[in-house]
């Protein structure tokens, strides 16, 4: 009981203890007094002398009389005492709600506030470690499938971040899909790594609800301090700080605060507002590189690269933004912006010409992106043949089934499907196998050593032979140079993509690929193209190839 209801408590049986010691006074006063008159003989003389008056009834009814009082008397204590305990408890749930979240059950924002306060006063003598915690992929589920789904997600992670705690440890929620531990100890002793650890792995499985498999990860962002004059939203900053480089590691990432995050983490939220205006005021558009036959030269199609001007004139690449828009939920909006566009170039093109888009592996947990896909097709006019979806192998991996239900249900509507940097992922002949892939595309880290590589020419030789046996064509990513080209022409792969063939394009200047007919026509004539604006755009492109493609170069 909290020491305010037991004050309550003492008061009012300090108050009944008083009424008591009164009313006993009172008493004995009339006793004392009354024996000193002999009050009882006086009243039964007087009766006598006057039978009429019936005094002796009144008598009887008086000595009963405080019987009854005392049953009453009773029974409005009782009524009281219960009235009290009613709002005893009314007080407890009112606080326990005022300090607990609804939903979870667990700490709110005040209290966890309250018991950091109370902790950071001794951290010159108990170091106290924070973990902002944030889950992943949660809003498309919570967007796509409902709230209702979304609140058994977020007591699902309530019950696995303070399933490991320690006495003295919270697990809090503060708002949305964000949460915070708070531990008793430094981050970087190993019983608090090996809780973190711990409590990460929780959330390699996935949430089970009802005939819903959900892969949600989470990132963790850790951060300590033995300074008790910190100041409590600057600790938290530095969990935050910490938790959004997580986010960039992957699934149920774990990053320590360190100096010079605070530039970063400024840099990743000026991203965010920007890249939100950017999709509604059209600063979002796609270049194309282009994909030729190895063959015959011919260009057969092209890969949208998603590319963002700013109003100042400055041009990001997918490298700035591509993983903050998966962060923050915007991705499935870029990927929509990117494939719209494409739709309406691509009807300018020949008609043997398609165009590739990239798929982010978070946008699988959408169950209706096959639909939505195919929406954008009806509304643009386009075959779904001439469409192109590229899958990384990272995204069969963290969420197979809604995967192959959606490739399925693309590919039974026409739209062609490729396995994107086939070699980098897990699993990849398993899925090869599962899939209905029309295209392998080899990773262009084995086609930048080709030349003078023996291994790297084995792998290509032997994916290729593979692919060829499974009736899929191959492209091969990343070629640069003429040998690069001559040396997968001869091992057998159909189509190539690279700089030696030219660099990603807007629409406008992609009319020397329809005319040359071999490609290195085509990469002179495109070389010769006098465009500030393709030069400042792409010039560093090569320096990132290894970031993310997913509407990205």
């Amino acid at each position: 009981m909290h020491k305010s209801q037991r004050r309550l408590f003492w008061t009012q049986e300090s108050k009944a203890i008083r009424d008591a010691l009164i009313i006993f006074g009172l008493t004995a006063i009339i006793i004392i007094f009354s024996i000193s008159i002999e009050a009882f003989e006086r009243i039964v003389e007087f009766s006598q002398t006057h039978e009429s008056w019936e005094i002796d009834e009144f008598l009887t009814a008086a000595l009963l009389l405080p019987i009854a009082l005392c049953v009453f008397s009773y029974r409005r204590v009782a009524e009281a005492m219960r009235l009290l305990s009613e709002r005893v408890e009314a007080e407890e749930n009112a606080k326990e709600m005022a300090l607990h979240d609804a939903l979870t059950g667990l700490p709110n924002r005040r209290m966890a506030m309250d018991k950091l306060n109370h902790a950071l006063e001794y951290a010159y003598r108990d170091p106290v470690t924070i973990v902002a915690v944030d889950l992943n992929r949660f809003k498309s589920i919570n967007d796509v499938y409902g709230h209702n789904i979304g609140d058994q997600i977020l007591l699902m992670a309530g019950q696995k971040l303070r399933s490991n705690l320690r006495e003295g440890e919270i697990a809090a929620r503060l708002g949305g899909d964000e949460f915070l531990l708070i531990l008793n100890g430094r981050a970087d002793s190993d019983d608090i790594i090996q809780l973190i650890e711990t409590i990460s792995s929780t959330f390699d499985t996935s949430f089970d609800i009802g005939p819903h498999n959900f892969s949600v990860g989470a990132s963790f962002g850790v951060a300590h301090t033995d300074n008790h004059k910190i100041d409590i939203d600057e600790f938290m900053v530095q969990a935050d700080m910490a938790m959004y480089r997580a986010k960039e590691i992957g699934s149920n990432g774990i990053a320590y605060f360190e100096p010079g995050m605070e530039q970063a983490a400024l840099r990743r939220s000026t991203i965010e507002l920007e890249l939100r205006n950017a999709l509604t005021s059209g600063e979002i558009y796609p270049h194309y590189q282009p994909l030729i036959d190895l063959e015959t030269g011919d260009t057969v199609g092209f890969e949208a690269l998603a590319r963002w001007k700013t109003p100042g004139g400055l041009v990001r690449l997918p490298i700035d933004f591509i993983s903050i828009a998966e962060q923050c939920g915007l991705i499935s909006d870029l990927f929509f912006t990117i494939l719209r566009a494409a739709c309406v170039d691509v009807r300018n093109w020949p008609a043997h010409c398609h165009v590739a888009i990239n798929l982010s592996p978070v946008q699988f947990s959408d169950p209706e992106l096959a639909q939505r896909i195919l929406g954008v097709l009806i509304e643009t006019g386009v075959a779904p043949g001439r469409i192109e979806i590229e899958i990384t192998e990272s995204a069969l991996v963290s969420d197979l089934d809604n995967a192959i239900a959606t490739i399925i249900s693309l590919k039974n509507q026409g739209v062609r499907i490729s396995l994107d940097d086939f070699g980098t992922g897990y699993s990849s002949l398993r899925h090869l196998s599962d899939l209905p892939i029309d295209k392998l595309k080899i990773d262009r880290s084995f086609v930048e050593n080709l030349d003078n590589d023996e291994a790297s020419r084995t792998i290509v030789r032997a994916v290729t032979g593979l692919a060829h046996n499974l009736g899929l064509t191959v492209v091969a990513e990343g070629i640069e140079t003429q040998e690069n080209a001559s040396h997968l022409s001869q091992f057998g792969c159909d189509f190539g993509q690279g700089y030696y063939f030219g660099r990603p394009a807007a629409a406008q200047f992609l009319m020397p690929f329809f005319n040359q007919e071999s490609w290195i026509k085509i990469s002179d004539n495109l070389s010769k193209i006098s465009n500030q604006e393709i030069v400042a755009q792409e010039h560093n492109v090569h320096s990132h190839h290894t970031a993310k493609k997913v509407n990205g170069g």
